[in-house]
């Protein structure tokens, strides 16, 4: 005895919608030290931020609510250079680490410390 098994298939027609990646936004430091070419990133997807400071590359994650920002402890790695570069990078991350707001107005990205009176003020690199 033989069982014969038909099998039959369905076409399915599988429409692709176009799937749109925001880029991360790369900002740069112009408030203080604008020649050290120092950036940072916010990636509020991944909870991160990341840059680059007068010497080495930076990154801490991050939490967000709203305008409020508030982040771990940032690590960097681990290139050296002059004192003076060095001087800025360590001045810029002590900064940073006591952010605790921040605002997008047009290609400016604000953020507001308890380290310094004057926020950190960065411009968009396009």
């Amino acid at each position: 005895m033989f069982l014969l098994i038909s099998c039959s298939h369905n076409a399915v027609s599988i429409r692709e919608e176009p799937v749109v990646i925001e880029k991360i936004k790369v900002y740069h430091l112009i408030s203080m030290h604008p020649a050290m070419n120092i950036t940072i990133s916010i990636d509020d997807d991944d909870n991160k931020v990341y840059g680059k400071s007068a010497i080495n590359d930076y990154w801490a994650n991050c939490k967000i609510e709203g305008d409020l920002i508030s982040l771990d402890m940032i690590k960097t790695t681990r290139k050296t250079d002059n004192a003076e570069k060095r001087r800025v990078e360590g001045d810029y991350l002590s900064i940073l680490q006591t952010a605790y707001s921040y605002k997008i107005e047009d290609n400016k990205l604000i953020i507001y410390t308890r380290f310094i009176d004057e926020p950190l003020i960065y411009e968009e690199i396009e």
